[in-house]
């Protein structure tokens, strides 16, 4: 009975996923240079279901900055800023020792025209001072993508 009731707790778990897409790009040196555009590529077949759209951030504690400010271009155009510390200083993001994990929506109820290939490109636009960009953004992680079927 213990052992029938397990497996149905993980079908229950893993059946509420609305996932249909996610992915990530590590940067080596935990370091995101300001010409290295981030493409990531998926598919969707169904245009009737809203979606949820989230970019998902990878940091060090390290991090010099209490934001990181992106553009976006392909099946969404927009330049967004994530605040990834409040004003004193304390990571929004969830994670344990010294990695932060920061998700933010970048699009709710989003319904796509067309089935098949989609693409976002993702790029770091931060400034700082008199620097027209910041060429080596140092201690992100990583960068991801996720979609999501939307739940009402």
């Amino acid at each position: 009975m213990r052992n029938l009731s397990g497996i149905f707790l993980f079908f229950v778990f893993f059946s509420c996923d609305n996932t249909v897409y996610e992915s990530h790009n590590s940067f080596e040196e935990k370091s995101w240079n300001s010409d290295s555009v981030i493409t990531f590529n998926y598919n969707i077949s169904d245009t009737l279901t809203p979606y949820e759209m989230s970019v998902l951030v990878r940091h060090t504690v390290d991090y010099e900055y209490q934001n990181l400010f992106l553009f976006l271009s392909g099946d969404l155009n927009d330049t967004i800023e994530l605040e990834l510390a409040d004003k004193i200083g304390k990571w929004k993001g969830s994670g344990l020792s010294d990695i932060r994990e920061f998700e933010y929506l970048i699009a709710k109820n989003k319904v796509f025209s067309k089935k098949g290939n989609h693409s976002i490109n993702i790029e770091q636009a931060m400034r700082f001072g008199a620097k027209e960009k910041i060429q080596n953004l140092e201690h992100v992680i990583d960068i991801g993508l996720i979609i999501r079927k939307q739940n009402d």
